[in-house]
């Protein structure tokens, strides 16, 4: 059979084989074209090497193919034809364009609609799966197509169900011991924890669906290192991380999301695919935006970080939101006078309903009775009618003391508290990467970066499969001659002589006639007269004579094989070997670029038993320090917001720096990377204008300060509190506090 990673050129049944798409761990995808289809473009899936022999492999092939075969839905991709040519089974499929989703979140992330759109797709084709009575087993970014189409919005198609099983075999109920992880089916990295002990459930593609959603919002998996074993310990024990701990511009309630479909256990999760899209919808739909109750009494407000918007925008002021603590408070206030009031009525009501009359004399005490509640209505209504007496002059425009004189004992500080506008400003630049720079430049919106390199060579011995027919070989000898009489006599070359044993030898060079092992005739075999008297025989023995006969050789399948199977290992101990080699605050700008070469001991056709093939796998990485990039990023947000808000304004806090994206590629080497970053600037004051604000205010009424504060440049809003007891501020500037929140 001939090798699976070597079926360029050839034909498959209707198809021409182009080219090699990719290799997976049992089989590989091609790409061909139809013969009886216009050379329509098709993608053919086949086994690869030793797979293609195995039994059970076949038939998960052909039940891949049956199963694929009944299903028929818009994003699950179809099946054109199964077949078997010479042995290599294959299946035929539409070829998608698009590549799978693992290309395109390399390439770049999805808005939110994008995601949403993405989704929502991928969770239909799951859902009707399930409907059907299947399960997945093996949903990941690497079996999802994305076709583009002339709407913008990619369409998905749901692929690969070679591991699928239907529900009546996989009830949670009916769970089998735990099996080896080496054993277990599916890709560690989206395996539910149950998964990897040989559990499956509709439960399980939710977990998969799960991470999808992580990998979609954040271009990572939640659990990721280049030990296998360890990404499944993650899925058993570690906490469920939140993308919006990945990017802080990822809504909070889709952490929510993806935290309950990948919830260790099956009993907190979804349960169902229309569960979890109601869960999805409902939180890509949050109204986060919606303006929220504001008293009118004003309350500081906290400043929250801004959401960094996709693509470069104008500087705009940004109104800061309430405080959601502010409203929680609130609410709760509102519903505790409510209820008080609701009890109060109730309380009320009963008395009045359960009133009893009395039998009771009159005459019993009620004339000391009536002395004590008398004294307790003169303590209580004395001090109420002196303080009446005090302000009503004031609620009716006339005064007792002078203006701004508080009552007595009463505080005669006014405090006027003024909360400063902030804007929260964001954008996202366009930076060049590049190696051919020494350092950033914010002229030229330029940084460094490097080539990290790796390099691994590992080897496999493996039996040979080929086999080659060995011709056999001729014994050879020397013949005695003996002349007993007195005349000479001549041998004629080439004559054949026959020994007892009925093996025939020719002379000159004496050599069997035959090959073979028969030829290697033993001492005096050939003793007899011949040729007119003369006495001919062997002293010695023939030897060298050998059978024709099948021995192995190396084939080409077998360097193959190992190639195959060593490269991927390979790739992955490169990987962690660039990551341990990045110094602190560096990270590689995408996944590095692998270059592997075979190579075998002996050469193809060589007639031995086993090979030795060696593989080394080199790798170049693009890697660039994070904060250099975050650093030049926040030095243009500086420059432009000191363009645009003026020496007022002062930054408050840190600036947030987002993960930086790749854009593009350019030539040799560079990149364009879109780095995000947001800060606050909050206006500035000082003392001189609060100097000024206090000569100005100082007697004034309220409605008069706060018209004058209120028009002053950087305020944002004004909150005034009067000595107790005056309506005017006090008249000296000593007694007016003015505090910044």
């Amino acid at each position: 059979m001939p090798s699976m990673l070597s079926l360029e050129g050839r034909q498959l049944g209707n198809y021409d084989v182009i080219r090699r798409i990719r290799v997976g761990g049992m089989g590989a995808v091609y790409e061909g074209k139809q013969r009886t289809a216009f050379n329509r473009r098709v993608a053919i899936k086949v086994i690869l090497g030793n797979y293609a022999a195995d039994r059970d492999m076949r038939r998960r092939f052909a039940r891949e193919a049956r199963t694929v075969a009944r299903l028929h839905h818009p994003h699950i991709l179809p099946l054109i034809e199964y077949g078997d040519e010479q042995g290599i089974l294959y299946l035929v499929m539409p070829f998608i364009e698009g590549g799978t989703l693992t290309s395109y979140l390399r390439r770049s992330l999805p808005d939110l609609n994008e995601v949403s759109a993405i989704y929502q797709q991928l969770l239909d084709a799951v859902e009707y799966a399930h409907d059907e009575g299947l399960i997945h087993r093996d949903i990941k970014s690497s079996n999802v197509l994305l076709e583009q189409r002339r709407s913008g919005t990619p369409h998905v198609y749901l692929a690969d169900f070679g591991l699928v099983r239907t529900s009546k075999q996989t009830e949670l109920e009916q769970a089998g011991k735990p099996i080896p992880l080496d054993q277990v089916p599916g890709t560690p990295h989206y395996m539910a924890p149950e998964q990897t002990m040989g559990i499956v459930s509709t439960s399980s593609d939710i977990y998969a669906l799960g991470v999808m959603l992580y990998q979609l919002l954040t271009g990572v998996l939640p659990y990721d290192d280049p030990d296998e074993e360890q990404v499944i310990q993650m899925h058993l024990s570690a906490p469920i991380p939140s993308p919006s701990d990945h990017d802080a511009t990822i809504p909070v309630e889709l952490g929510e999301v993806v935290r309950t479909a990948m919830a260790k256990r099956v009993e907190d999760r979804y349960s169902s695919i229309a569960e979890l899209r109601q869960a999805f919808l409902a939180a890509i739909q949050s109204p986060a935006d919606t303006a929220l109750p504001i008293e009118n009494n004003f309350v500081a407000d906290e400043i929250l970080p801004p959401v960094v918007p996709p693509v470069s925008t104008p500087l705009q002021p940004i109104e800061a939101p309430v405080p959601m603590l502010l409203v929680e408070q609130r609410h709760k206030r509102q519903v505790s006078n409510e209820a008080i009031a609701r009890g109060r009525q109730h309380t009320t009501d009963d008395v009045r309903r359960n009133k009893v009359r009395t039998t009771e004399p009159i005459h019993s005490r009620w004339g000391k009775h009536r002395r004590f509640t008398l004294s307790i209505m003169a303590v209580v209504l004395v001090p109420i009618v002196l303080l009446a007496l005090l302000l009503a002059p004031r609620l009716i425009g006339i005064s007792l003391f002078p203006v701004g004189v508080p009552l007595l004992g009463a505080d005669p500080t006014a405090t006027v508290t003024i909360t400063p506008q902030a804007k929260h400003l964001s954008d996202t630049y366009i930076l060049t990467a590049s190696s051919q720079v020494s350092k950033p430049d914010v002229t030229t919106r330029e940084f460094p970066t490097r080539l990290a390199p790796g390099s691994l060579t590992d080897s496999r011995t493996v039996p040979t499969s080929g086999s080659s027919f060995v011709s056999g070989v001729q014994a050879r000898g020397y013949l005695l001659f003996v002349n007993s009489g007195e005349s000479p006599a001549f041998i004629p070359a080439g004559i054949t002589f026959t020994t007892t044993l009925g093996v025939p030898v020719r002379t000159a060079s004496a050599i069997a006639v035959n090959a073979g092992s028969v030829g290697n005739i033993l001492v005096n075999t050939l003793a007899r007269r011949c040729c007119h008297g003369l006495f001919v025989s062997n002293p010695d023995q023939f030897s060298g004579g050998a059978d024709a006969h099948l021995v192995h050789a190396i084939a080409q399948a077998d360097i193959d094989s190992v190639h195959g199977q060593l490269s991927s290992e390979l790739q992955q101990r490169v990987l962690k070997q660039l990551v341990n080699k990045l110094a602190p605050g560096e990270v590689m700008v995408q996944q590095p670029v692998y270059r592997t070469t075979a190579s075998s001991d002996k050469p193809v056709g060589s007639h031995v038993d086993q090979v030795t093939v060696q593989v080394t796998v080199s790798a170049t990485a693009v890697v660039y320090n994070r904060s250099l990039a975050g650093n030049l990023a926040v030095q243009l947000l500086d420059a432009q917001a000191h363009q645009t808000l003026g020496n007022s304004y002062l930054q408050q806090g840190a600036p947030a720096v987002g993960i930086p994206r790749v854009v593009q590629l350019g030539k040799n080497g560079v990149i364009y990377l879109g780095v995000p970053v947001r800060e606050v600037w909050v206006y500035s004051f000082s003392p001189q204008q609060f100097n000024r604000w206090k000569q100005t205010i100082r007697g004034a009424t309220v409605d008069a300060a706060l018209a004058y504060l209120n028009a002053q440049g950087g305020v944002e809003a004004v909150q005034i509190h009067l000595p107790f007891g005056t309506d005017h501020f006090p008249a000296t500037v000593d007694q007016i506090k003015i505090m910044v929140v």
